[in-house]
């Protein structure tokens, strides 16, 4: 009887998705990849067949395309389009984001309405042009959380959960410049700030709003007051000769030009990020009217477009044939006259594009990029670090995600 109910469920359920009308699609829009169940629609293979989905998509009906999620059109740009999307003022990155990280709600709490160029602008002037001031505090709270999180490895220690090691370690000095010495000292909010990094697009973060809201308003109201009162107060081996020779040369005291000479652990990270990339992601919601692609085909307002990032990544046009290959110096150029020139991780284009590209280019990513740098500085010089295993163990992938493996790695002192 059980089956027969069953049965007669799923004839119900089948029934109801053949009354549900298919989305209109206009003949100039790209096209939408054909699917078989009503809401349903290319969600499966989107979360849990990424690659070869969107693959057999792009060979398929081109460059520019539309996938149906959760009954909701999203259009996907491979590398040829996705250069429009970054160029293009309609094109709306924070209105597609925000509906993982409340990021609008926030700052309306103390500024009001804001914009793309106010948050750019505030990003810009008050961290990206201090990195000289915030090195210092950045580098001592990294130092406290490699300390208090790996410590000491006489014997070696393997942590199976990498990511959420590092996560931990960079909270404090994130917290630390962005929200201020005051901010990073409350556990609560230090564990929200952990939190926002480990969420995805699709488990929003709206419990940790009042959590930020709660903690972080009261110190933008005393700064307020004060300002009124006061005025504004101001792995190879390779690498770690590398990181050896800075810090001998810095006697440990980083600045921002010693960053600035990690060319060679510049180049590693960004071979690792590109390969550590979602397969699709950097959604941008169009806000203006009907928006028309070079290629001639247009889509609608409010239609959200993802950009296709493995299309860009590993792209054999900009990479060549080993563009599959993880080659560590593959952004270091040696000239003949022993001049090196590098293509650094900060440096946006059409064939990198992890911190967006153009007029929507991330504008904290120098800041990010300088703890990275200064985190891996530290770690390298204090641990020989490996996996278990002793082979390198490549990312696994989630759905459209790219997550680090939980196989372990170990740390021990070098001296």
């Amino acid at each position: 009887m059980a089956y027969i109910e069953v049965f007669c469920l799923l004839l119900f359920v089948i029934s109801i998705f053949r009354l549900i009308k298919r989305p209109r699609i206009d003949s100039n829009e790209p096209p939408l990849v054909p699917y078989r169940y009503p809401i349903i629609g290319h969600t499966y293979d989107f979360l849990f067949n990424t690659e070869n989905f969107l693959k057999e998509c792009k060979e398929k009906y081109g460059d520019l395309f539309s996938i149906y999620i959760l009954g909701s059109v999203k259009t996907i740009a491979g590398a040829d389009c996705a250069p429009e999307v970054f160029k293009y003022d309609t094109f709306d990155f924070v209105t597609a984001i925000d509906k993982t990280f409340p990021m609008m709600t926030i700052f309306n709490h103390f500024v009001g309405n804001y914009s793309n160029s106010y948050v750019a602008q505030v990003v810009h002037e008050q961290i990206g042009s201090k990195l000289d001031i915030y090195t210092s505090r950045m580098q001592k709270e990294l130092l406290f959380g490699i300390e208090n999180i790996i410590g000491d490895c006489k014997e070696p220690k393997a942590f199976r959960n990498i990511k959420k090691v590092l996560t931990q370690i960079v909270a404090k000095p994130v917290a630390n410049i962005l929200f201020g010495e005051e901010a990073a000292q409350f556990k609560e909010f230090m564990n929200s700030i952990t939190a926002v990094s480990n969420k995805s697009r699709w488990n929003p973060l709206s419990p940790y709003r009042d959590i930020f809201v709660q903690y972080y308003k009261p110190i933008v109201e005393e700064r307020i007051r004060q300002r009124k009162k006061n005025g504004r107060p101001e792995l190879c081996k390779e690498i770690y000769e590398e990181q050896l020779k800075i810090h001998n040369e810095s006697n440990g005291n980083l600045s921002t030009k010693d960053v600035d000479k990690m060319v060679k652990l510049d180049s590693f990270l960004k071979k690792s990020v590109r390969h550590s990339a979602p397969i699709v992601e950097l959604p941008h919601t169009n806000n203006g009217e009907s928006f028309k692609f070079s290629s001639g085909t247009t889509i609608p307002k409010g239609r959200e477009v993802f950009v296709y990032m493995k299309d860009v990544h590993f792209n054999p046009k900009y990479y060549g044939e080993t563009s599959n290959d993880f080659q560590p110096k593959r952004h270091i150029i040696s000239l003949s006259n022993s001049k090196i020139i590098n293509s650094p991780i900060r440096k946006v284009d059409r064939t990198f594009i992890m911190f967006g590209g153009g007029k929507h280019a991330c504008p904290g990513r120098a800041f990010a990029i300088n703890e990275i740098k200064i985190c891996f500085h530290k770690l390298i010089l204090r641990y020989n670090i490996r996996t278990e295993s002793g082979k390198i163990i490549p990312p696994e992938r989630v759905g459209y995600l790219s997550l680090p493996s939980n196989s372990g790695l170990v740390f021990e002192n070098r001296d």
